[in-house]
């Protein structure tokens, strides 16, 4: 394992034939190793690791100037999310990053949480089980950067197994690397796990609507939503990027506990890990929130991320207090599409899993996949397990019997999760 924190100087540079031919023995214990390959002369890469706490730091201006220009990249690989993570120490093992550098422009971005098990070094994306969609943070315009970090990660040996519960089968750029290190050795298993539903906007709500739910969904909701604002004092309230404060957030959470997610055990946005993730995303300009108040009383809420021009519904829940023929829960997501439509998002992603809420309002789906890369004896073992144990996941009574397994285990202790809806 490396040991030295930090970002440090270039310590090696390798050429192309020598570096393919390197071994794990060739490894020196240095937090940051730099290798050349021959490339185009217009497009020269350098590929750096990084290990440790204070390297996110060190990369932040980096890494956000990266994030802007990767314009296919989620809210979760920017350095606002994963710095959370760092700085709050939820991950396992040590963080590492391997960097691809044109000169001095940071171009790909690979952050990863590194821990031993049974003698072999594995790799998870930081976040993992968190977010929703990880992977490699990519300059479009630097394809071939994939290709320099397989040849690194696969020469220095930076890892034995990558484990991610969270590839999008969209993330062109991180199947691209695992692709990549395929052909380097690597056995990639992969395995559905969760549906996901979006859709494109760019257009009116009103086109939008109609494109989506039938005439007499349609109808319904806005009758609801017109009786509702008739009856009963609402406002709609919507915070952006710093507007997004602890007090809001402090409001959102109070929703959140009178909730079924409180029912369910899954009610954490009153943790303060959780209130500092969601406060330093929106003053990053990536998350906002929209409280829906009724007689002056908090109702409902939606906390979204949003990014290039794409918005991520994250966060959502209303208090049971108001019955389900109210639907104050769609009401308020209806006002939230509006919004999008109006600020020119060009589309919305409603996340994991297939509820009936996220069918009405979207039709596109992909799929969220769990992922296995092992190189070695011990690395393609473990890759293999993880297979083994993620396919027999979907065999119906085997989950039963797992989860009447944990719930003994567990007895009367509360289920928590990072994700509600």
């Amino acid at each position: 394992m490396l040991r030295s924190p930090g970002l440090y100087a270039i310590k090696m540079t390798i050429e192309f034939d020598t570096m393919c031919k390197g071994t794990s023995d060739d490894r020196e214990d240095t937090a940051c190793v730099a290798l050349e390959a021959p490339v185009p002369p217009n497009q020269s890469l350098n590929v750096t690791i990084a290990e440790g706490v204070e390297a996110a730091g060190d990369l932040c201006d980096q890494w956000d100037d990266l994030f802007r220009r990767a314009v296919h990249a989620t809210p979760f690989l920017s350095h606002a999310w994963m710095s959370t993570f760092i700085e709050r120490g939820r991950f396992a093992g040590t963080p590492l990053f391997v960097l691809v550098w044109h000169e001095t422009k940071l171009v790909a971005l690979l952050a990863l949480a590194i821990h031993e098990r049974l003698k072999a070094k594995i790799a998870m994306p930081i976040s993992t089980e968190k977010g929703f969609y990880l992977g490699l943070l990519l300059d479009p315009e630097y394809e071939s950067a994939t290709d320099r970090m397989a040849d690194v990660i696969a020469s220095k040996r930076v890892f034995d197994v990558y484990y991610s519960m969270d590839l999008s089968s969209e993330d062109r750029a991180t199947i691209d690397l695992l692709d990549r290190l395929a052909a380097r050795g690597y056995r990639v298993r992969r395995i559905s796990r969760n549906p996901c539903f979006r859709s494109q906007l760019g257009c009116s709500f009103d086109q939008y609507f109609a494109r989506t739910a039938s005439a007499k969904s349609r109808q319904n909701l806005r009758r609801r939503e017109r009786r509702l604002f008739e009856k009963r004092d609402v406002k709609v309230e919507r915070y952006l990027g710093e507007e997004v404060t602890a007090e809001v957030l402090g409001r959102i959470a109070a929703v959140e506990e009178r909730s079924w997610l409180n029912r369910r055990g899954a009610a954490v946005l009153s943790e303060p890990f959780y209130q500092a993730l969601l406060l330093k995303t929106a003053q990053a300009g990536l998350g906002a929130a929209w409280l829906m108040t009724i007689d002056g009383e908090d109702a409902a809420y939606e906390y979204v991320l949003t990014a290039h021009k794409k918005l991520l519904f994250g966060w959502r829940a209303f208090d049971l207090k108001y019955e389900s023929s109210l639907s104050i829960g769609q009401i308020l997501m209806m006002h939230t599409i509006r919004d999008a439509c109006s600020d020119g998002i060009t589309s919305i992603d409603i996340g994991h899993g297939d509820a009936h809420y996220k069918r009405f309002w979207a039709k596109d789906v992909y799929s969220v996949e769990r992922v296995a890369a092992g190189r070695g004896l011990r690395g393609r073992l473990i890759a293999a397990a993880c297979y083994v144990a993620w396919s027999a996941g979907k065999i119906e009574w085997l989950k039963f019997q797992y989860r009447r397994a944990r719930r003994s285990l567990r007895g009367s202790k509360p289920r928590t999760s990072a994700r509600s809806g």
